[in-house]
């Protein structure tokens, strides 16, 4: 198991799929969780699970693509969601975040010390100098949480359904 880094009660570490596959699929289908992710699909399959972690492969090598975190709980780890570290498009400075923890972990603090281990991290590690996360608008807890963390509102863009996408930025030299 390769891990990219820890926090206190957290390991982020790489995606195994033969043996992360059924904690994925719990994740994936689980609709109150889902609810908040862009391209999000009904039901999610085995295949569909393989070719989204399929960026992995390569991805991996720079320290990107999707990761699993797990809670460091007495002596187990306990598979609490995913998250992903992307290159953006438009800049080679920053880099885009997104993350997934499961329903049963909200309200607990495990989102704050994910973003606060992924900050450090890429601060030491990567060479962006900002990171970027966007969410829907109406995901107002994920909104207040990157507020509270530092984040700046940069863009609101419009989508078809009459709804918003939010994108935030934080710059790590001021961090």
């Amino acid at each position: 198991m390769f891990t990219l880094f820890e926090t206190s009660r957290l390991t982020v570490c790489r995606i195994q799929l033969e043996s992360d596959l059924p904690s994925l699929l719990v994740l994936h289908n689980h609709r109150t969780t889902m609810r908040w992710i862009p391209n999000n699909k009904l039901t999610w399959t085995v295949i569909d699970l393989e070719k989204k972690y399929n960026i992995n492969q390569q991805a991996y090598e720079k320290q990107l693509g999707i990761y699993k975190i797990a809670w460091k709980e007495n002596t187990a780890q306990t598979f609490i969601g995913e998250v992903g570290l992307f290159l953006c498009q438009d800049t080679t400075t920053t880099v885009e975040i997104g993350y997934i923890l499961h329903e049963f972990y909200w309200k607990k603090g495990f989102a704050t010390e994910l973003l606060h281990g992924l900050e450090s991290f890429i601060k030491e590690y990567l060479p962006y100098t900002t990171i970027r996360a966007q969410l829907f608008e109406h995901n107002i807890n994920s909104k207040k949480l990157l507020e509270r963390c530092g984040y700046q509102c940069v863009a609101t863009i419009p989508l078809h359904d009459k709804t918003a996408k939010l994108v935030y930025t934080k710059s790590l030299s001021s961090t």
